[in-house]
C-alpha cells in the first residue's frame, strides 16, 4: 500500500467528480446538436441527472437510457482503476479483455446515437 499513490488516485477521482458537477451546474449546450441538429449519445444526460436528483427514475431513464446505464458502470470502473493504482496493481485498461469491453461500449454509444436519430426511434430522444 503506497499512500502517495492512494492520494494521487483520490485527487484524480475527486477531480473527475468535480468536472462532472461543473458540467451539470454550468449546463453547456451540446455542440453536436447545436451544429448538426442530431442527438449524440450524451444528449439528455443533464435532464436525466436532474430527474435522478428528484427521485424520478422512470423519467431519468427516458431522457437517456444509454447514459443511465453507462455512467454508473463508468464510475465503478474509475473507482476500480483508482483502487488498483493506489495499491500498486497493474491497470485494467492494459488488459485485452478490458480494451474489448471499452470498444464494445463505444460501439454501443455509436449504435445508440444512430438509432435515436432515426424516425422510428423517437422514443430514444431526450
Amino acid at each position: 500500500m503506497d499512500k502517495k499513490r492512494i492520494c494521487k488516485a483520490a485527487v484524480l477521482l475527486c477531480g473527475l467528480a468535480l468536472c462532472g458537477a461543473a458540467v451539470y451546474l454550468l449546463r453547456p449546450p451540446c455542440l453536436i446538436l447545436q451544429h448538426t441538429g442530431l442527438y449524440c449519445a450524451g444528449c439528455g444526460t443533464q435532464w436525466m441527472i436532474t430527474a435522478l436528483l428528484q427521485g424520478d427514475i422512470p423519467r431519468a431513464f427516458s431522457h437517456n437510457p444509454f447514459m443511465f446505464l453507462a455512467l454508473p458502470l463508468g464510475a465503478i470502473y474509475a473507482l476500480w482503476e483508482g483502487w488498483r493504482y493506489g495499491f500498486g496493481k497493474p491497470p485494467l485498461y492494459k488488459r485485452k479483455g478490458t480494451r474489448l469491453a471499452l470498444l464494445g461500449v463505444l460501439l454501443l454509444a455509436a449504435t445508440f446515437t444512430l438509432l435515436r436519430n432515426l424516425p422510428g426511434f423517437s422514443l430514444l430522444g431526450p
